[in-house]
């Protein structure tokens, strides 16, 4: 089987997460799939930030929902991550497209609900990207059986822990059911809760089995021995060189 490994917010581990840096530098180590988080800013563009708040990675204790872009673009994304990435820009999401090569792919997590999906037609009306480059994951299900809807030529998968006081919360048949009611391709589950029953369950229903996010070669090893169809990891390229020495 032939596993695809997706950049965590880029090659999060040694750049700034969900910056043009962080996917350049994913693409330039030979990755083929990034993944990103975005929101709808107050003007309605979608930008690319993992939180709802710019503090953490801007230090602007701000939500993104309360600021235009040209607010956001006087942000500094990077100086968290050290003095050489300073006046690191937050991009927006056609920024972030027109970095991906013929053959990339992206996992575009939806973090803002609702109207986004009306600015996300108008991307993707100029964006030069084929749907099978674009797929999209969320937590919110309302908004993931949404999105495959309106974009049905495009994957999309639920994002889960699929724990519930620290245990599954489900089990593999009733895994598989949950997928089926949203109506969407597959799963982007965390690792910790992650099974060889569940994976063949699903590959049985026809669905998609995606793991995040792993950053240990003897976890990951094991999970392609899963049979897996992607690992999402902040250092996809170290993980790869060192799945080469398990």
């Amino acid at each position: 089987m032939n596993i695809k490994f997706v950049a965590h917010r880029g090659e999060s581990q040694t750049a700034p997460e969900n910056t043009l840096e962080s996917f350049a530098l994913a693409w330039q180590r030979g990755a083929k799939c990034i993944e990103g988080d975005f929101h709808l800013s107050r003007d309605g563009v979608i930008v690319c930030m993992h939180d709802d708040n710019a503090n953490r990675t801007c230090g602007v204790d701000k939500p993104l929902a309360e600021m235009t872009l040209a607010e956001i673009k006087t942000l500094d994304a990077g100086l968290h991550k050290g003095e050489e990435w300073r006046f690191t820009r937050v991009p927006t999401l056609a920024e972030v497209l027109e970095t991906i090569p013929a053959d990339g792919e992206i996992f575009i997590e939806l973090k803002s609900v609702g109207l986004i999906l009306d600015k996300l037609e108008e991307v993707f009306a100029v964006s030069k990207c084929r749907p099978e480059q674009l797929t999209f994951i969320a937590f919110d299900e309302e908004t993931i059986s949404t999105v495959k809807k309106r974009f049905p030529e495009h994957k999309a998968y639920w994002l889960t822990c699929n724990s519930k006081e620290d245990v599954p919360e489900f089990t593999p048949a009733e895994f598989v059911e949950k997928i089926r009611s949203l109506g969407v391709d597959g799963v982007d589950v965390l690792d910790k809760w992650v099974s060889r029953e569940q994976v063949d369950a699903f590959h049985a229903a026809g669905l998609s089995f995606n793991v995040w996010t792993v950053d240990d070669p003897v976890r990951a090893a094991e999970l392609i021995a899963y049979g897996v169809n992607s690992i999402t990891s902040n250092r996809i390229y170290a993980l790869q060189q060192e799945l080469k020495e398990l």
